[in-house]
């Protein structure tokens, strides 16, 4: 992909157009400026912070203050299939990337994903997603390699949190992230760097159940003896428990102490049965007693009516006879009377016997040890097996840690063979980054430098070797070798942005020697290998006298920025400053 032009909304903003090779955007000072005007917030950095930008960059302390303001800022490119495209961004309304340009062509979508009219509106993933099949192919390997946003920081640095180190390009960037990134920029599979992650995230659950004063094993160790004795003394309480043998007479009352009440029970119902039947006696006995008494021929006499003497004498037959009947009844009922009497009578004698054999026998079980001495051999039973099974539990949980720890010690072993293998086989493939390395520091320093690639206990160990010169910044010129011999070789293999991009903050602390160098070499190597190297400069900070030929800066400059007035910087306005780390 190549850079064309960087434009804006409003007509005071610098357009910058980009040219092959090597491009530098200069802030000088103006010959009106005062001495308090300065070219920091002239816009250098904001260059590269609007490319990032509308390349899908999460808005920054440098986008927000843009906001409210209306801007819409626009990137042109032209794809590696010569596909022009025109991608633009506000930061009002970031969510939105507006693309311009033949999409179908350059694959951003399908046929039927295009729109019929007008631009393609795309949000931040799906632009960044295309730009990582356009600049970072998976080359035909199933899994994701690290997105575009993380790999094109190493090729971007304008953050302070960039120019670390080499291979880091934020702070506190998570190891796994920093592997996976720069192990495929560096050819070797990425892949392991996940797995090494993994890896240690497993070793670090398994080391928060490790005491460093009493291993895993030890506490297994201390607990076996533990559990025997706990084992032992259930089975003792076991034995006891079933070779345990409450007294018949025990056993007896307490069968009888039950039927006597189920007895009760019942001698209580049928006394309450025949009582009711004695009443119901006594009512029919004195019923027939009435019937008796009954005087027929004194009830006729009363009402005056005057029998005749054979009327009579039936009438006293029929008397005679129902007083016999009226007897014979009664004497009856005298006899069950008499006869339920003596079963109730009978029956609270027995309830009465059974009630004092019940409360006999109650006292005696009360009095007694047996039951209790039974029922506490099984509670104690009851939680020496608890105590067992919680003891078993954790023998088998450290028995598990411990085998996942071996199997993890395994893992890891296996993996170091991988990676070591992984090393080996594409050293070719790193050879000429490690090379061209070496050669861009000893060109600046005079002295060899090594780049530096090993199996470490975590993963692959990424490393620089730097001259010894008490520069203060051969750090940053580590990071501008390191970042050159990446776009070498990314151009050579056909990936990567097509572009490379340095704040002036790269040459912080560097010596003006080291300074002309590096932007010969940057100049030499973007025009060699076909990709564009943006840089950024303060005037005053040029070395000119230390280049070879000044051409090489001078025909390089693509935008000159001043402090004379507001319309010398980039925006044509001036910003607050807010000081903060940029990230994505």
């Amino acid at each position: 992909m190549r850079l064309r032009k960087l434009s804006a909304n409003f007509s005071e903003f610098r357009t910058v157009e980009f040219r092959d090779g090597l491009n530098i955007v200069v802030a000088d000072r103006a010959q009106e400026a005062t001495k308090t005007d300065s070219r920091n917030g002239l816009g250098k950095t904001t260059v590269i912070a609007l490319i990032d930008f509308c390349l899908g960059a999460n808005m920054s302390p440098r986008t927000e203050q843009m906001t409210g303001r209306s801007w819409e800022f626009a990137l042109e490119v032209t794809t590696r299939s010569g596909v022009d495209l025109r991608a633009s961004r506000s930061p009002d309304s970031p969510a939105s990337i507006v693309v311009e340009g033949d999409v179908v062509a350059a694959r951003i979508v399908g046929p039927d994903e295009a729109p019929a009219e007008g631009p393609l509106v795309l949000g931040p993933r799906q632009w960044t997603a295309w730009l990582g099949r356009e600049c970072f192919p998976r080359g035909g390997i199933a899994a994701e390699p690290p997105t575009f946003r993380s790999l094109f920081r190493h090729l971007a640095r304008y953050r302070s949190d960039s120019l670390i180190d080499p291979f880091r390009t934020l702070a506190n960037q998570r190891a796994e992230a920093v592997q996976a990134e720069n192990a495929y920029l560096l050819n070797l599979d990425w892949r392991l760097a996940k797995q090494w992650a993994s890896l240690r995230d497993q070793k670090s659950r398994i080391a928060l159940a490790d005491d460093p004063e009493s291993s895993i094993d030890s506490r297994i160790a201390a607990l076996e003896p533990h559990l025997v004795r706990l084992q032992r003394r259930a089975n003792r309480l076991a034995n006891d428990i079933s070779s345990f043998s409450v007294l018949p007479e025990y056993r007896e009352i307490e069968t009888r102490v039950q039927r006597s009440t189920t007895k009760i029970k019942a001698i209580t119902n049928e006394i309450f049965a025949d009582r009711q039947q004695l009443e119901l006696y006594e009512a029919q006995a004195r019923d027939e007693s009435a019937a008796e008494s009954l005087d027929v021929h004194s009830l006729f006499a009363e009402a005056s009516v005057v029998l005749r003497e054979d009327v009579v004498r039936s009438l006293a037959e029929a008397i005679e006879f129902q007083r016999q009947v009226a007897a014979n009844r009664i004497a009856y009922l005298e006899d069950e009377k008499r006869r339920v009497r003596e079963r109730v009578e009978e029956r609270e004698h027995d309830r009465a016997a059974l009630a004092a054999q019940q409360e006999q026998d109650l006292q005696l079980l009360r009095s007694g040890g047996a039951f209790d001495d039974f029922a506490s051999l099984q509670r104690g039973l009851a939680e020496a097996q608890v105590e067992v099974a919680q003891t078993e539990e954790q023998i088998r949980t450290l028995r598990e840690l411990s085998k996942r720890k071996a199997q993890i010690k395994s893992e890891e072993l296996a993996l170091t063979i991988r990676t070591e293998l992984d090393l080996q086989e594409r050293f070719e493939l790193r050879a000429e980054m490690i090379a061209r390395f070496g050669e861009i520091m000893e060109a600046l320093y005079g002295e060899p430098a090594d780049l530096m690639v090993s199996p470490g206990r975590a993963g692959v160990k990424f490393e620089v070797a730097l001259p010894r010169t008490g520069s203060g910044g051969v750090h940053l010129m580590a990071i501008f070798a390191y970042d050159i011999a990446l776009s070498e070789d990314l151009a050579r293999r056909n990936r990567g942005p097509g572009f490379l991009l340095h704040d002036s903050s790269i040459f912080a602390d560097v010596d003006e020697r080291q300074t002309a160098r590096a932007i010969e070499i940057a100049s030499v190597s973007a025009s060699s290998y076909g990709y564009q190297h943006l840089l950024t400069m303060n005037s005053d900070y040029v070395p000119w006298g230390e280049f070879g030929d000044r051409r090489v800066f001078e025909d390089a400059v693509v935008l000159t920025l001043h402090d004379g007035d507001e319309f010398g910087s980039i925006l044509g306005q001036r910003l607050h400053t807010i000081i903060g780390t940029e990230s994505d």
